[in-house]
């Protein structure tokens, strides 16, 4: 075998395995910096009040990562797609999946036993269309103690302030 057929054989494996590498994150990275879109990231010390609080969680929360898109305005469907198929490939599992008149609120995570390590959230209102990605070792009843109820509804109050910026 010649070195330029090993050079192309290791090439596409290389890039095979880039394009395995892919991740939610990756997804939404190039609409951070968007006009009309708010991201949001909560690590530091943000975390560090939200994981003492007083609220005796047994969860700890790494990062907290949120992208808002005002009024009718969202990703691309291919990226749509792209999300779809990571949270397969991945083995997310749908944990709530609500439609009512004001709000669809879709509910995906990755869990390990008793925690969930990973959790991807899409809530979409006719004012916005927010994703939430959240990483840590998060029990799923205490999602409401960390401000993110995304059952009633409640998660959107933490964009509240964002808007009013």
């Amino acid at each position: 075998m010649s070195i330029r057929n090993i050079l192309v054989i290791g090439l596409c494996f290389f890039t095979l395995g880039l394009s395995a590498q892919k991740n939610i994150d990756q997804v939404f990275r190039k609409y951070k910096n968007d006009e009309g879109v708010i991201n949001m990231n909560f690590t530091g010390e943000v975390l560090k009040m939200i994981n003492s609080s007083d609220k005796k969680l047994k969860s700890s929360v790494d990062v907290v990562d949120i992208l808002v898109f005002q009024k009718s305005a969202d990703i691309k469907d291919s990226d749509k797609t792209d999300i779809e198929k990571l949270l397969s490939r991945d083995k997310f599992d749908l944990l709530i999946d609500v439609k009512n008149k004001t709000q669809k609120v879709r509910l995906y995570a990755l869990d390990s036993g008793d925690f969930l390590n990973k959790i991807y959230a899409h809530v979409n209102t006719n004012e916005m269309n927010a994703y939430f990605i959240l990483s840590g070792r998060i029990i799923f009843d205490e999602l409401a103690k960390l401000g993110l109820d995304f059952q009633s509804g409640d998660a959107l109050k933490i964009l509240d302030g964002a808007w009013k910026k």
